[in-house]
């Protein structure tokens, strides 16, 4: 898909010009529409398009995410297609087509109690995220909810704090980890994270050391972000451990515990 320049109503960005969007009446439904709201933006799905209007001074996440979406797809992976992305000013909007397919905790869940089914998904995310780090990208926000399976691909959503950096791969790509795993999921065992882990190391040429030191690694901070999101006390997270503090439908689990 090739983008062309575009200005409105001092907008200034970038275009599919073969998309008929009404840029005034998604703005209007948009600012009228209960959608999804985070301390960066705000997101409102309408018919087939997601718009995402970002407040100043974040404006700039609107065109990073063009762009990374453009990077991904230019070397193989699946991001949403960019209808519009525009800034005005110190403010931010991004026009996407709906993914179609799946969110990831749905198709876990769906596959929770079919190993035949289940344990190729583990692997092939695992492979998927190994994958994207070897190509340099580290994801802003990796959690369940920025996934989608569409198919046999996996989507990688919100990708307007995504970078491209070797050197951001070296030193933070872990935490990409930390994002997916640290989420209590319905039929999710702590074998099957180990299975992702030994996926993406193995994607990534990782050294049965390196491997272990990371899966260690990645024990703690999960149970470090599980005590800060989660206000979990970090004794009672080292008395219970890992595996009861993950466990779906025990006392950690944030869906029981509401």
């Amino acid at each position: 898909m090739t983008h062309v320049r575009w200005e409105h109503d001092g907008w200034q960005g970038w275009i599919d010009p073969t998309a008929a969007v009404d840029v005034d009446a998604c703005l209007t439904r948009a600012a009228a529409t209960a959608g999804r709201r985070s301390r960066h933006a705000a997101t409102v799905r309408l018919d087939t398009l997601w718009v995402k209007t970002y407040p100043g001074p974040g404006g700039w996440r609107a065109l990073r995410a063009f762009r990374m979406g453009t990077a991904l797809g230019d070397v193989g992976f699946a991001a949403p297609a960019v209808v519009l992305a525009a800034v005005r000013g110190d403010e931010g909007l991004l026009v996407t087509r709906d993914t179609g397919g799946e969110g990831l905790l749905e198709a876990l869940g769906r596959h929770a109690t079919a190993r035949r089914a289940k344990r190729p998904l583990l692997a092939a995310l695992g492979a998927e995220v190994a994958r994207l780090h070897r190509a340099g990208f580290v994801h802003g926000d990796l959690v369940p909810a920025n996934v989608r399976l569409v198919g046999e691909r996996f989507v990688f959503l919100d990708n307007d704090r995504t970078r491209r950096s070797r050197l951001l791969v070296l030193f933070t790509a872990r935490r990409n980890l930390v994002q997916l795993g640290r989420f209590v999921v319905p039929g999710l065992t702590v074998a099957d994270r180990a299975r992702v882990l030994a996926a993406y190391a193995r994607g990534r040429g990782l050294s049965r050391r390196t491997h272990r030191r990371l899966a260690r690694w990645l024990v703690r901070k999960t149970i470090a972000r599980r005590c800060a999101i989660d206000r979990i006390a970090t004794e009672t997270a080292a008395r219970v451990g890992f595996r009861e503090l993950m466990r779906s439908g025990g006392p950690f689990d944030p869906a029981v515990a509401r």
